[in-house]
């Protein structure tokens, strides 16, 4: 084969709750994760060794990234063949933005070198094996709308017309580490948090029967805007002024369904019925952005998650 090129998309959270703490230490979540269209590209070429190169956004080459750690991966799966590749990604969605970068990389990855390298590993397979690189590389590689249970790597998709936009933004400086926010909202938040799997089932029961599924199941995005919810939003808030004051921001645009942020932060966005009126509220919005080193971009919703060029 000679090149595969593929899509590595971005994420929002519609809904982010935090049940409690599993016996593993990680925590217990409930969400409705949606694709958006909003893209690092991945290009996979042949080479005589294991070779990946970043362009865009500074990126490490080496043992931390997990582009090479899922080609590692598929490696010592199959440790009796010649699996080398160049990969080249070209970066454009911020990390540590509470976006999913990282992982989207890993899956278009694991998706991209699966084909390039004709391994023939099952959609249930290569989840599987990115659940083992980070808990939302497995949504990464289904897409589209998903409930997402255990740590983000049980997933449950939601059936929605096409439609709807997001207006995606985030301050240029402000950063947020994942285990940070989640070390925070523990300490803040673990007083309610529920105990056991009887309780986390109820909670997931609740989600899959929210008005939140059926606003997005009849593709009611006015609906879907009024109920977003972060718990994260508020304990990151206290600590970050700076991704409140996004979120008002943003809040003021025209035909805007609703605010929320987005994973840990600090990105955030606005819910829209369309393009046409995000893409709107982008430019009535685009001096105040600037003017608050606010990078924003129009989004539109994905049907699907990583995907071949």
């Amino acid at each position: 084969m000679t090149c595969l090129k593929l899509e590595s998309p971005a994420k929002v959270n519609l809904h982010l709750a935090l049940l409690g703490l599993r016996d593993d230490g990680f925590h217990e979540l409930a969400m409705v994760m949606q694709a958006v269209d909003f893209c690092d590209e991945l290009v996979l070429e042949p080479h005589s060794g294991l070779h990946l190169h970043c362009e865009g956004l500074e990126l490490a080459n080496d043992h931390t990234n997990l582009v090479m750690q899922a080609a590692r991966l598929l490696r010592e799966v199959f440790p009796e063949r010649q699996l080398n590749a160049r990969i080249l990604l070209h970066k454009r969605v911020p990390l540590k933005a509470g976006l999913g970068s990282g992982s989207s990389n890993a899956a278009a990855a694991l998706m991209g070198l699966n084909r390039f390298w004709e391994l023939g590993l099952s959609t249930e397979e290569l989840q599987t094996y990115g659940a083992r690189l980070g808990s939302d590389v497995p949504f990464f590689i289904a897409g589209g709308t998903q409930l997402c249970f255990g740590r983000g790597e049980r997933l449950e998709p939601v059936a929605r017309p096409a439609g709807g936009a997001v207006l995606l933004s985030k301050r240029m400086d402000v950063s947020v580490p994942t285990a940070w926010a989640y070390g925070i909202c523990r300490e803040e938040l673990s007083r309610a948090y529920l105990k056991g799997e009887q309780a986390f089932c109820g909670s997931r029961q609740a989600l899959r029967r929210s008005e939140m599924v059926a606003a997005l199941q009849r593709g009611d995005m006015t609906t879907v805007g009024h109920l977003l919810c972060n718990q994260m939003e508020a304990v990151v808030t206290a600590q970050l002024p700076a991704v409140r004051q996004n979120l008002e921001l943003l809040r003021q645009a025209a035909d805007c369904c609703g605010v929320s942020m987005t994973g840990s932060g600090p990105s955030v966005f606005a819910i829209f019925p369309t393009v046409d009126t995000a893409q709107a509220a982008h430019r009535s919005l685009s001096g105040r952005l600037k003017a608050n080193n606010i990078q924003a971009w129009v989004c539109g919703l994905r049907e699907d998650g990583v995907r071949f060029c």
